[in-house]
């Protein structure tokens, strides 16, 4: 889950860079991490972890890399990404400084992803999952993965060439729907989202609830609605102005542009045009179609 906060992406591939980047509070000194580098062609990944986690390695690293085809739908990593697995949920939170999100599991940036170990999904624990169970803990992991590495590969398509990002001068972000819905879609969890009928409900029993743009309180205690939506959304988006839109939109954001301004340049339509008639048509492509928002 992408968040406003963006640390600097790492200024290059070798480990040592990977490792040096780490924004979180380090380990306790008797919880050393040990690493892992996990490599494919256009992909370079430091996984850090505890010898408790030793046994999710093996399936993080399938995990990471059949994320790959996926993401090369929008374009290729600029840098490598650092990953640190976390033993549980509480020490997840602490890291990235959030309190009350159950449902949490990841937190991305340009440069890397903090992960709660798989191992610490089940309440129980791994070692008291069935068979059956450990699938779809992994079937979930290949799709959350894929989900966060989308993420660091968005901001990364965004940073500009001639200006590094840094907390002093941080990107303008795009609309958590874009976000959000851009990597639940390549990440393929259409399945688990609420569908446009859901989503009119929810809005009709919610009026005033701006889904597209949740307040910080609503993304907390509506995840399952706010992340429909997203995915809804970007999904009208492509179907009505196609991927090559969002590869112009992200590219016209790292040469500068605003990202309202970049969206209407790739589209042809206004972003708040855009998102109107998304909700008026209750995510529906074809009706959008019909209504004049496709590309141009």
């Amino acid at each position: 889950m992408a968040f406003v906060r963006i640390s600097r992406i790492v200024a290059s591939l070798g480990p040592a860079a990977l490792l040096a980047c780490a924004t979180v509070r380090p380990p306790a000194a008797k919880d050393v991490p040990l690493a892992a580098q996990v490599e494919a062609p256009g992909l370079l990944f430091q996984l850090l972890y505890t010898s408790a986690d030793a046994p999710e390695v093996a399936r993080i690293r399938d995990g990471l890399l059949s994320a790959g085809p996926r993401l090369l739908r929008w374009g290729s990593f600029r840098q490598g990404v650092w990953i640190r697995v976390f033993p549980d949920h509480q020490s997840l939170e602490e890291a990235v400084d959030r309190r009350g999100y159950p449902w949490l599991r990841a937190w991305a940036f340009g440069d890397q992803i903090l992960l709660q170990s798989p191992r610490s999904w089940s309440a129980a624990g791994s070692a008291a999952v069935s068979a059956a169970g450990s699938a779809v803990i992994t079937a979930e992991l290949d799709e959350l993965l894929a989900h966060e590495l989308t993420h660091a590969l968005m901001y990364q398509l965004l940073e500009p060439d001639d200006a590094p990002l840094s907390p002093e001068a941080p990107m303008e972000e795009p609309p958590l729907w874009f976000r959000e819905g851009m990597a639940s879609v390549t990440a393929g969890q259409g399945h688990r989202r609420l569908s446009g009928d859901d989503l009119s409900r929810w809005l009709a029993a919610h009026p005033g609830a701006d889904l597209l743009h949740p307040s910080a309180e609503l993304y907390r205690t509506e995840k399952e609605a706010v992340y429909g939506a997203a995915h809804r959304a970007f999904d009208l988006l492509v179907a009505t102005s196609g991927d090559q839109s969002v590869r112009d939109v992200l590219r016209g954001v790292r040469s500068g542009a605003c990202f309202e301004d970049s969206f209407k340049a790739a589209t042809g339509h206004e972003l708040s045009e855009f998102e109107e008639t998304t909700l008026r048509t209750h995510f529906d492509a074809a009706a959008a179609r019909s209504s004049g928002a496709g590309g141009p």
